[in-house]
């Protein structure tokens, strides 16, 4: 039976309440969270937030859209970035910001993040495992295409099964072979091909799934694509990545 799960942001919501300058309402109903979040004029989070998160720059991942306002950005590493209504970004942990002019900004933030922003001691940098960080770090690395460390991520006689039906599909066995997929892939998608993470779990003992997703651009259609890899570690180096889709058929669509 199809279930409907309905809350209300204003009714159900849990709001905090910030230094001065705004609040946020975090509500959820059934997998879907949310944070809106209104930051009034003067706002800024190294002065609203940071007494209450204990941390000296913001460490939560936001993915969110500006509805109305303006905000300002400054990574700990020295990008500036102004935001606009209509802007959707995906922001790093490691940030301060502010708001720009005399007009209130808000916006909606769906990162699983979101369940501790603004709240005392728990806003912390996320404490990962060296498997974790192991795939970060492969992401970054196939993103930017780093194939030397990519290579030096990987077990000699790795396996990188990739499900449907496309020409990319199957088990690519060994360093050279999946390295030789990733180039196909770049090459049928214009070098437009990224993997933007959303999240990363672990048991702790060699077992990752990374949740991901994909966008590129092929014969002037761009897609957004979900999807994950189950991770399996030996010693250091990853020794399979089981790949997973949400759409398997409409990828191989527009890989056709």
């Amino acid at each position: 039976m199809a279930q409907v799960l309905v809350s209300n942001i204003e009714r159900d919501g849990e709001t905090r309440n910030f230094q001065a300058h705004g609040s946020a309402c975090i509500g959820n109903a059934g997998g879907a969270t949310i944070l809106r979040g209104t930051f009034e004029p003067g706002w800024r989070w190294s002065n609203d937030i940071a007494p209450i998160a204990g941390t000296p720059t913001c460490q939560t991942r936001h993915l969110a859209y500006l509805i109305s306002g303006q905000m300002a950005v400054r990574t700990d590493d020295g990008i500036e970035v102004s935001l606009k209504p209509g802007d959707i970004f995906d922001l790093a942990p490691g940030h301060d910001a502010w708001v720009l002019g005399d007009e209130p900004c808000v916006m909606i933030d769906v990162s699983p993040d979101v369940t501790t922003y603004a709240t005392g001691g728990t806003a912390t940098k996320a404490q990962e495992d060296k498997y974790q960080a192991t795939v970060r770090r492969g992401y970054a690395a196939f993103n930017s295409g780093d194939v030397a460390t990519l290579s030096s991520l990987l077990a000699k006689d790795v396996v990188h099964r990739v499900p449907g039906a496309s020409a990319l599909a199957g088990d690519h066995k060994g360093i050279d072979a999946v390295l030789s997929m990733y180039g196909q892939l770049a090459e049928l998608t214009d070098g437009t091909v990224q993997a933007h993470l959303v999240d990363v779990h672990s048991d702790g003992h060699g077992h990752v799934v990374a949740g991901h997703v994909i966008t590129a651009t092929r014969n002037g259609v761009t897609r957004a694509s979900r999807a994950s890899i189950l991770f399996t570690f030996l010693g250091d180096k990853v020794s399979e990545m089981h790949e997973l889709r949400a759409d398997i058929p409409g990828d191989d669509a527009f890989m056709a």
